[in-house]
């Protein structure tokens, strides 16, 4: 039985519509509907009835609104009165469902099973690629625990630390003889480049919107959604890799590219842990 229905409930007995309690809630009303639902399955009764007046009680809800207010009262009461002892990190015994494209698993992942294998033996992570579709649902049902990932767009209720601040840096295969010094515009905006679109696809990014603000654009010739063969794309070809700085300098060596500095300044980017 999942007790955290029952405010919920008790919200929508008071405004009458889902809508209002939603909002009085903190919740997407997609999220409270779905909290009715699985609460009419828990009881096996209706609890409500659309109607132009709004959403009327059954007269099971009716019936079950005083004992459900007092065991909410006495369950809030339970965090002020006991005392919570802090569960030590080596004591957890659970998996966790984390949110990662492959750049993060990358830039993160080995050292994060390295020291949980020390620090919470018993903790376990199942990693889910990154969609950003359905990301606010999937939070709200349980059907992941965190997101490492640069969140362009905002998402309700979301606890943020961040990790890490990136800038951009430009890659390509390290014996080509003719980008020998710095990398120039000229180069840059003339070789043919590989464009990491991890989400939405498309051949244009954040690079291609910069420059087109300084009066320039790059031939993209082929547009992928995951880092690591992106790299591999730039070490077998002639065609230039624009990625972040910490991705490029660990790659370099293992896939025989070289990093050089972008001709133009570029504003970076926060990986944040959700």
């Amino acid at each position: 039985m999942d007790f955290n229905l029952y405010p919920v409930f008790l919200e929508i007995m008071r405004q009458g519509s889902v809508s209002k309690a939603a909002d009085a809630l903190g919740l997407t009303q997609s999220a409270t509907s779905n909290a009715l639902a699985r609460l009419r399955v828990q009881t096996g009764d209706p609890l409500f009835v659309r109607t132009r007046n709004g959403m009327l009680p059954t007269h099971f809800a009716k019936d079950a609104r005083p004992r459900i207010e007092r065991a909410v009262e006495m369950l809030k009461g339970v965090s002020v009165n006991l005392p919570r002892e802090a569960q030590e990190l080596r004591d957890l015994r659970r998996r966790f469902t984390v949110v990662m494209s492959d750049l993060e698993e990358t830039l993160f992942l080995p050292e994060l099973v390295e020291q949980l294998a020390v620090a919470a033996p018993d903790v376990g992570i199942e990693v889910k690629a990154f969609q950003r579709q359905n990301l606010q649902d999937n939070f709200e049902r349980g059907h992941i625990d965190f997101v490492m990932a640069h969140l362009t767009a905002p998402v309700k209720n979301l606890v943020s630390k961040s990790l890490s601040k990136q800038e951009f840096v430009c890659v390509s295969r390290a014996d080509r003889p003719d980008i020998n010094g710095p990398l120039s515009l000229a180069q840059y905006t003339t070789i043919g480049h590989i464009l990491v679109a991890p989400d939405r696809g498309g051949t244009r990014g954040v690079i291609d919107d910069k420059l087109r603000e300084l009066g320039y654009r790059r031939n993209v010739v082929c547009s992928v959604p995951h880092f690591l063969s992106a790299c591999l794309l730039a070490a077998r070809s002639e065609y230039l890799l624009t990625v972040p700085r910490l991705l490029g300098e660990r790659v370099a060596g293992a896939f025989g590219l070289r990093v050089h500095e972008l001709p133009f300044s570029m504003p970076g980017f926060t990986i944040g842990l959700h």
